[in-house]
């Protein structure tokens, strides 16, 4: 693993998450008192992010393995800032646009925005892909886990600046995100140098001009792998979506909404700074000592355990759980990673990991609507409760990744392993 290049883009995906999470919690406050947008209008700003990203994820990761990573991490984030001043000038365009199907044209050029941004922070993928090409075999979860705990360092950095930025006004955090925009793509252009030559480049286009969506999730091991990073992903995505209004009736009921509020951040803190310790630290002894396939199977287990214990409605038991969740994550999600770019030529990589990212960002389209809906049908506890039975699923999905034969990879039976429960206390 090339230490100079993976810092650099640790520095860039940790800069594009500390901007994206410092708008994202005042993006319904702003739309709501700019454009008296409805609560339902203002909630549809955030999920159109996710289903732009998820239609463009895979796109640029294919297109970064035709024309290098360098060049599409540079545009990409060129048009993020270009998002970003729509949002600060949405107010005097609007004006200009006059009403658009019924809404301000304010609020039109911010779903427009939003859908830009969204288009180009699938670029995480193509970030990845870079990690990937710098990186061996033996190093490539550890350098994928660098790449997760710069994002879980830049989703507690970006809060805290946009708690510090949003004291002078709600628009300060978005010109501070311009800021950080202009600070990486400057890393970008004059530290970061192509990874995928174009001699590489040529041999894909040799070997496999295009591997299309459905070559690819035709693969029994590649939609083995989708499938759990889904499941994962919208446990991932019910949390954040759901702990408010959980701690606001069970964890912290009868407290006032600034206190929930308070102790929400606080955990959503933790939890952070755990996973990036995770990821940053531990994934890659572990990885070493256990590899990615047993490591997704812990992973799994111990997501599940988080969910049952949240789901107790015990304050203590939650904070200790959601260290738990922490964990899991951190060390499920990059061994998934890992293992999808096993599935299928070195060249393919960015595109493979981009139909990964794409299952992310799905999840969290669907992950509030279902949290909604069994919140309001079965109660707040019976949100946890059923993740924990989604997750058993994830479970038994991780059980058979762990039994598929990786290339580079000794395949064992479980009678010349000692069984699962031998293989994972090894």
């Amino acid at each position: 693993m090339d230490k100079k290049r993976i810092s650099v883009i640790f520095l860039i995906v940790l800069s594009n998450a500390m901007a994206a999470t410092a708008i994202l919690p005042l993006l319904p406050i702003y739309v709501e008192g700019e454009f008296q947008a409805t609560p339902v209008q203002a909630m549809l700003v955030i999920a159109a992010y996710y289903a732009s990203q998820f239609v463009a994820a895979p796109w640029l990761g294919r297109l970064s393995d035709r024309l290098g990573r360098r060049p599409i991490l540079i545009v990409s984030q060129l048009v993020t800032i270009v998002s970003y001043l729509l949002f600060i000038f949405a107010a005097p365009l609007g004006n200009a646009l006059g009403t658009v199907f019924g809404l301000s044209g304010g609020l039109v050029v911010v779903y427009a925005a939003r859908l830009l941004d969204g288009l180009t922070d699938g670029n995480v993928s193509v970030a990845e892909a870079y990690a990937s090409d710098i990186s061996d075999e033996k190093s490539r979860a550890h350098a994928l886990g660098l790449i997760g705990g710069a994002s879980g360092l830049g989703h507690i950095i970006g809060p805290a600046l946009a708690v510090a930025l949003s004291g002078i006004s709600l628009i300060a955090p978005m010109v501070g995100a311009v800021v950080i925009g202009i600070v990486t793509v400057s890393l970008t252009i004059f530290i970061l140098d192509e990874s995928l030559t174009p001699e590489k480049r040529a041999s894909k286009h040799a070997e496999n001009a295009r591997v299309s969506f459905l070559q690819m999730v035709s693969s029994r091991p590649v939609a083995l792998i989708l499938a759990t990073a889904f499941i994962i992903g919208l446990y991932i995505a019910i949390v954040y979506s759901s702990l408010s209004l959980y701690a606001e009736r069970v964890l912290l009921a009868g407290e006032p909404a600034q206190v929930v509020a308070q102790n929400v951040n606080f955990m959503i803190m933790l939890v952070g700074l755990a996973a990036a310790f995770t990821q940053i630290i531990l994934v890659g002894p572990l990885v070493r000592r256990l590899g990615e396939q047993r490591l997704i199977v812990i992973g799994s287990l111990l997501l599940l355990v988080s969910a049952i214990g949240v789901g107790t409605g015990s304050l203590p038991v939650a904070l200790a759980s959601m260290m738990v969740y922490s964990v899991g994550f951190g060390t499920s999600w990059p061994s998934l990673q890992a293992v999808m770019t096993r599935m299928g030529s070195a060249e393919t990589a960015g595109q493979r990991l981009g139909l990964f990212q794409s299952m992310f960002s799905l999840a969290f389209i669907f992950a509030p609507l279902i949290a909604g809906f069994v919140l309001q049908q079965f109660g707040p506890q019976a949100i946890f409760y059923s993740s924990a039975g989604l997750l058993v699923v994830g479970v038994v999905l991780g059980v058979f990744i762990l039994n598929l034969v990786l290339p580079g990879h000794v395949h064992e039976t479980p009678e010349e392993s000692g069984g699962l429960l031998q293989r994972l206390h090894h």
